[in-house]
């Protein structure tokens, strides 16, 4: 009943959904800057 368990399961859900978020916004930033590169040399 130290509680380490708890501690040391608690960040990692955490730890997870901020890299998913962090990869989500990188991704969709690599698509929007994609995008408009695209649209700015299309001919």
């Amino acid at each position: 009943m130290n509680g380490t368990g708890e501690g040391e399961r608690s960040p990692w859900p955490r730890r997870l959904a901020w890299f998913a978020g962090l990869w989500l916004a990188g991704v969709l930033a690599l698509a929007a800057v994609a995008g408009l590169l695209r649209a700015l040399f299309a001919p």
